[in-house]
């Protein structure tokens, strides 16, 4: 689908997007609105056709990695009162694994102050700043090794808040075992440089023309059953300046092992290792953005990974095209993705603490 409306909407050369795209830019952000509304609801689509020019050396059926993909099919509900709050999510993608609606977010929130708030309920914990980014403000497809590791609802609670230039996450949730009586913890603190932190978002898309610089660490355990039972802890840095963005990050597992598929159905082991990942991205006038990213899985099989993306921005709208080649490479794997898709409308969240919001 997204193939055929590329070329329609490029046949403009340099002219204003058409009046109907305008008017859908505007609509889907009718149905988007600000997570700091009392009351707001919303989806978001995600769809991306995928070739691959050299496959993978291993013949499993998973290491088919072309083909057309619905990466997020989600739906939200949130509503604001006060020092309350609540979120309901759920992805409705009912792809070849999975047939079914999955419950993302369905948690409550209460202030107390600005620097004690408590979440209960099923949420994504927040460990590194690349897995709590949501979907539609990924510069990529994918998420990073370590974004895509940590990228998982959970059932418990959590407490943070605001203090100066600081915001601090603590969780504690089931983790691995379920219902079991072992769980996962997670502590995460973050430093604003500039007195401001930056959004949870990749690039510079909407960045300001003065420098910004957040510093993030985290510590985090799960006593669950192997290969999951483990621990470790990762620092990460992002900056944006100007047409200027980075993201970089380091973590050190501790027989900590995650599956993660950021290739199209092509799983990678995420354990026991010390993986990063670098993106560095270029704003090119207003509606289109370049980013290069290098990422290293220092896994069993030294997987790399080096990316080139681009994202177009209509009007600056809901609406985003992205296109991109991967160069993936290791002991067990060589080959090359390219994917072309689209991203339409919002997954209705913004940076927690906030300026009048709780999420």
């Amino acid at each position: 689908m997204w193939l055929f409306l590329v070329p329609s909407l490029l046949g403009g050369g340099d002219e204003r997007p058409p009046a109907a795209w305008q008017a859908l830019d505007q609509a889907v952000a009718g149905l988007s609105k600000a997570a700091d509304e009392p009351r707001s609801f919303g989806f978001l689509v995600r769809g991306f056709a995928t070739g691959s020019a050299v496959e993978s050396a291993e013949d499993t059926a998973a290491a088919d990695v072309s083909g057309f993909a619905l990466e997020d099919v989600d739906v939200y509900f949130a509503a604001n009162h006060g020092d309350f709050a609540w979120r309901v999510s759920a992805d409705l993608d009912q792809s070849r694994e999975q047939r079914s609606v999955e419950l993302e977010d369905a948690h409550a929130s209460w202030r107390h102050t600005e620097w004690f708030a408590l979440t209960v309920g099923q949420f994504k914990p927040r460990v590194t700043r690349s897995g709590s980014i949501p979907a539609s403000e990924l510069l990529f497809r994918e998420r990073t090794f370590l974004g895509a590791a940590f990228d998982a609802w959970d059932r418990g609670f959590e407490i943070g808040g605001h203090y100066d230039q600081f915001d601090y996450w603590l969780a504690l949730a089931n983790g691995a075992s379920g219902t079991q009586k072992d769980h996962f913890y997670s502590g995460r603190v973050e430093w604003a440089f500039n007195d401001t932190a930056i959004e949870d978002r990749e690039g510079a898309r909407g960045a300001s023309r003065y420098l910004r610089i957040l510093l993030g660490a985290s510590l985090f355990a799960d006593d669950g059953p192997k290969p999951a039972e483990g621990q470790g802890y990762a620092a990460d840095l992002a900056f944006t300046f100007g047409p200027y963005a980075f993201h970089g990050e380091w973590a050190d597992l501790r027989d900590f092992a995650r599956t993660i598929d950021v290739f199209n159905g092509h799983t990678l082991d995420v354990a026991d290792g010390q993986p990063l990942a670098g993106t560095l991205s270029r704003r090119v006038g207003d509606e289109l953005e370049l980013a290069v990213r290098y990422q290293r899985a220092d896994e069993a099989d030294s997987t790399t990974a080096l990316g080139l993306g681009a994202n177009w921005s209509p009007g600056g709208g809901p609406l985003r095209f992205l296109a991109e080649v991967e160069f993936v490479d290791g002991d067990q794997r060589d080959f090359s993705l390219f994917s072309i898709g689209a991203s339409l409308g919002s997954s209705g969240l913004t940076r927690p603490f906030a300026a009048g919001t709780l999420n």
